[in-house]
Protein backbone atom coordinates (compact mmCIF):
# COMPACT_ATOMS: atom_id res chain seq x y z
CA UNK A 1 0.00 0.00 0.00
CA UNK A 2 1.81 3.86 -1.22
CA UNK A 3 0.70 6.60 1.37
CA UNK A 4 0.79 9.42 -0.45
CA UNK A 5 -0.54 13.26 0.29
CA UNK A 6 -4.00 12.26 -1.25
CA UNK A 7 -4.37 9.31 0.76
CA UNK A 8 -3.53 10.49 3.81
CA UNK A 9 -6.01 13.35 3.31
CA UNK A 10 -8.89 10.54 3.08
CA UNK A 11 -7.25 8.48 5.50
CA UNK A 12 -7.57 11.61 7.98
CA UNK A 13 -11.32 12.23 7.13
CA UNK A 14 -11.65 8.46 7.91
CA UNK A 15 -10.40 9.10 11.38
CA UNK A 16 -12.30 12.67 11.63
CA UNK A 17 -15.85 10.85 11.79
CA UNK A 18 -15.87 8.99 14.58
CA UNK A 19 -15.13 11.90 16.18
CA UNK A 20 -17.40 14.18 14.53
CA UNK A 21 -20.11 11.47 15.86
CA UNK A 22 -18.51 11.78 19.52
CA UNK A 23 -18.81 15.80 19.52
CA UNK A 24 -22.57 15.41 18.12
CA UNK A 25 -23.67 12.60 20.99
CA UNK A 26 -21.72 14.37 23.31
CA UNK A 27 -23.32 18.08 22.25
CA UNK A 28 -20.09 19.55 21.87
CA UNK A 29 -21.25 21.90 19.11
CA UNK A 30 -18.35 23.93 18.04
CA UNK A 31 -16.44 20.66 17.88
CA UNK A 32 -18.92 19.07 15.98
CA UNK A 33 -19.12 22.04 13.43
CA UNK A 34 -15.43 22.19 13.05
CA UNK A 35 -14.83 18.54 12.64
CA UNK A 36 -17.05 18.22 9.80
CA UNK A 37 -15.93 20.96 7.71
CA UNK A 38 -12.51 20.25 8.38
CA UNK A 39 -13.64 16.81 7.01
CA UNK A 40 -15.04 18.09 4.37
CA UNK A 41 -12.39 20.53 3.40
CA UNK A 42 -10.02 17.35 3.48
CA UNK A 43 -12.66 15.94 0.55
CA UNK A 44 -12.25 18.39 -1.51
CA UNK A 45 -7.96 18.84 -1.23
CA UNK A 46 -7.79 15.49 -1.72
CA UNK A 47 -9.14 15.04 -4.94
CA UNK A 48 -7.25 18.41 -5.80
CA UNK A 49 -3.92 17.23 -4.69
CA UNK A 50 -4.25 13.24 -6.22
CA UNK A 51 -4.76 15.39 -9.80
CA UNK A 52 -2.52 18.28 -9.46
CA UNK A 53 0.87 16.56 -8.08
CA UNK A 54 0.00 13.37 -9.86
CA UNK A 55 -1.19 10.76 -6.82
CA UNK A 56 -3.99 9.46 -8.15
CA UNK A 57 -4.14 6.14 -6.66
CA UNK A 58 -6.29 2.88 -6.79
CA UNK A 59 -6.47 2.89 -2.79
CA UNK A 60 -7.27 6.47 -3.23
CA UNK A 61 -10.12 5.89 -5.79
CA UNK A 62 -11.75 2.86 -3.38
CA UNK A 63 -11.05 4.73 0.14
CA UNK A 64 -12.58 8.42 -1.23
CA UNK A 65 -15.77 6.95 -1.74
CA UNK A 66 -16.12 5.29 1.15
CA UNK A 67 -14.82 8.15 3.59
CA UNK A 68 -17.39 10.74 1.85
CA UNK A 69 -20.20 7.80 2.40
CA UNK A 70 -18.95 7.54 6.44
CA UNK A 71 -19.04 11.14 6.82
CA UNK A 72 -22.26 12.37 5.09
CA UNK A 73 -24.37 9.23 6.44
CA UNK A 74 -22.95 9.66 9.83
CA UNK A 75 -24.27 13.47 9.56
CA UNK A 76 -27.49 12.46 8.44
CA UNK A 77 -27.88 9.76 10.19
CA UNK A 78 -27.35 12.13 13.88
CA UNK A 79 -29.19 14.82 12.17
CA UNK A 80 -32.04 12.52 12.05
CA UNK A 81 -32.08 11.46 15.20
CA UNK A 82 -32.47 14.84 16.86
CA UNK A 83 -35.32 15.78 14.23
CA UNK A 84 -33.21 18.69 11.83
CA UNK A 85 -33.47 16.15 9.06
CA UNK A 86 -36.27 14.11 7.66
CA UNK A 87 -36.11 10.53 8.06
CA UNK A 88 -36.92 9.70 4.13
CA UNK A 89 -33.59 11.75 3.19
CA UNK A 90 -31.48 9.91 5.22
CA UNK A 91 -33.12 6.51 4.20
CA UNK A 92 -32.65 7.74 0.61
CA UNK A 93 -29.04 8.79 0.60
CA UNK A 94 -28.02 5.47 3.00
CA UNK A 95 -29.53 3.69 0.33
CA UNK A 96 -28.18 4.80 -2.86
CA UNK A 97 -24.80 4.80 -0.88
CA UNK A 98 -24.81 1.25 0.58
CA UNK A 99 -25.83 0.35 -3.58
CA UNK A 100 -23.10 2.03 -4.73
CA UNK A 101 -20.56 0.68 -2.36
CA UNK A 102 -22.13 -3.06 -2.81
CA UNK A 103 -21.89 -2.28 -6.69
CA UNK A 104 -17.62 -1.71 -6.57
CA UNK A 105 -17.45 -4.62 -3.74
CA UNK A 106 -19.23 -6.88 -6.48
CA UNK A 107 -17.08 -5.53 -9.49
CA UNK A 108 -13.83 -5.93 -7.28
CA UNK A 109 -15.24 -9.46 -6.35
CA UNK A 110 -15.38 -11.10 -9.60
CA UNK A 111 -12.33 -9.38 -10.69
CA UNK A 112 -14.02 -6.95 -13.32
CA UNK A 113 -11.86 -4.31 -15.25
CA UNK A 114 -13.09 -0.74 -13.74
CA UNK A 115 -11.42 2.44 -12.85
CA UNK A 116 -13.88 4.32 -10.09
CA UNK A 117 -13.79 7.71 -11.20
CA UNK A 118 -17.26 9.84 -9.52
CA UNK A 119 -19.65 11.03 -12.26
CA UNK A 120 -19.90 14.73 -12.31
CA UNK A 121 -23.73 14.22 -11.38
CA UNK A 122 -22.31 12.29 -7.84
CA UNK A 123 -20.01 15.28 -7.65
CA UNK A 124 -22.79 17.81 -7.25
CA UNK A 125 -24.61 15.34 -5.30
CA UNK A 126 -21.70 15.27 -2.88
CA UNK A 127 -21.14 19.07 -2.63
CA UNK A 128 -24.88 19.36 -1.84
CA UNK A 129 -25.14 16.76 1.01
CA UNK A 130 -21.97 18.67 2.59
CA UNK A 131 -24.03 22.09 2.12
CA UNK A 132 -27.19 19.97 3.76
CA UNK A 133 -24.81 18.76 6.28
CA UNK A 134 -23.56 21.86 7.28
CA UNK A 135 -26.80 23.68 6.92
CA UNK A 136 -28.02 21.08 9.68
CA UNK A 137 -25.16 21.31 11.44
CA UNK A 138 -25.82 25.40 12.52
CA UNK A 139 -29.57 24.43 12.62
CA UNK A 140 -28.76 21.82 15.01
CA UNK A 141 -26.13 24.30 17.13
CA UNK A 142 -28.20 27.20 16.94
CA UNK A 143 -31.87 26.21 16.18
CA UNK A 144 -33.66 29.88 17.32
CA UNK A 145 -31.11 31.78 15.72
CA UNK A 146 -30.63 29.97 12.61
CA UNK A 147 -33.33 31.66 10.45
CA UNK A 148 -31.23 31.47 6.70
CA UNK A 149 -30.17 27.83 7.73
CA UNK A 150 -33.71 27.05 7.98
CA UNK A 151 -35.32 28.78 5.40
CA UNK A 152 -32.74 27.06 2.86
CA UNK A 153 -32.38 23.87 4.26
CA UNK A 154 -35.95 22.20 3.16
CA UNK A 155 -35.04 23.47 -0.32
CA UNK A 156 -31.40 22.32 -0.47
CA UNK A 157 -32.89 18.97 0.64
CA UNK A 158 -35.22 18.83 -1.99
CA UNK A 159 -32.97 19.38 -4.87
CA UNK A 160 -30.12 16.85 -2.98
CA UNK A 161 -32.41 14.23 -2.88
CA UNK A 162 -33.11 14.91 -7.06
CA UNK A 163 -29.36 14.67 -7.10
CA UNK A 164 -29.23 11.81 -5.29
CA UNK A 165 -31.40 9.86 -7.35
CA UNK A 166 -30.24 10.76 -10.37
CA UNK A 167 -26.97 9.69 -9.45
CA UNK A 168 -28.31 6.91 -8.27
CA UNK A 169 -29.65 5.96 -11.67
CA UNK A 170 -26.24 6.78 -13.64
CA UNK A 171 -24.42 4.44 -11.17
CA UNK A 172 -26.86 1.51 -11.75
CA UNK A 173 -26.63 2.26 -15.60
CA UNK A 174 -22.37 2.46 -15.55
CA UNK A 175 -22.03 -0.53 -13.03
CA UNK A 176 -24.62 -2.78 -15.48
CA UNK A 177 -22.18 -1.57 -18.30
CA UNK A 178 -18.84 -2.78 -16.59
CA UNK A 179 -20.81 -6.28 -15.50
CA UNK A 180 -21.67 -6.33 -19.43
CA UNK A 181 -18.45 -6.06 -20.57
CA UNK A 182 -17.04 -8.08 -17.78
CA UNK A 183 -19.16 -11.05 -18.58
CA UNK A 184 -18.18 -10.58 -22.81
CA UNK A 185 -14.86 -10.85 -21.28
CA UNK A 186 -15.48 -14.04 -19.34
CA UNK A 187 -16.94 -15.44 -22.51
CA UNK A 188 -14.09 -14.67 -24.54
CA UNK A 189 -11.83 -16.37 -23.08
Amino acid sequence: MRMNAANILTLSRLAIVPLFVAAFILELKIWAIVLFCVAGLTDVIDGVVARYLGQVSRLGGLLDPIADKLLVESCFLTLALVGVLPWWFFVLAFLRDAMIMSGIFYLEWVKASFVYRPLWISKFATVFQLVVGALGIVRWWNPEGSDMATRFLGPIVVVTAVLIVISGVQYVRVGLSIIRQHSRAQIGK
